[in-house]
């Protein structure tokens, strides 16, 4: 057996730039910035093609610590639409590594976009309940920098 999440959010900018935001390299440190307290995006590199890798590490700002490392790699891109990727998350807290396939979808509504997160295969049911209380924030935290990024069109 295995757990799925899902959770959707609606970003009022158009599905172009809300893909193109979550997939930049430069938007990462803001994208990541508070949703850990003293926590900050030590390393990130993005190679945006299916088979390509998307890793970042994360940890403690002043860089002491275990931070946790994540490694994903594209199994389908469809911009503006959809991504995916199968991911293996080491989370330091935990000690031990985390593994699910996450699937990003963007629907034009009216001028915003409905964003849905699916993370699938997750083999824990505690791993998906401990991913409910984090991934609402990261969907907000990437609507935020949307919207600075329409602000400053």
């Amino acid at each position: 057996m295995s757990y799925k999440l899902k959770i959707e959010r609606l970003i009022d900018a158009p599905p172009e730039l809300v893909f193109d935001t979550m997939v930049d390299p430069e938007a990462q440190p803001e994208i990541l910035s508070g949703e850990v307290p003293g926590w900050a995006l030590w390393e990130c590199a993005i190679d945006l093609r299916v088979g390509g890798k998307w890793t970042f590490v994360f940890g403690p700002a002043d860089r002491t610590g275990e931070p946790d490392r994540i490694t994903s790699v594209f199994i389908e891109i469809d911009r503006p639409h959809r991504f995916a990727y199968r991911s293996s998350m080491f989370i330091a807290d935990w000690g031990r590594s985390v593994d699910f396939i996450e699937t990003l979808s963007f629907e034009e509504r009216d001028g915003e976009t409905l964003v849905t997160l699916e993370l699938t295969e997750l083999e824990l049911e505690k791993d998906r309940d401990a991913f409910k209380s984090g991934v609402p924030g990261y969907l907000d935290a990437v609507a935020r920098v949307v919207a600075g990024r329409v602000a400053n069109r």
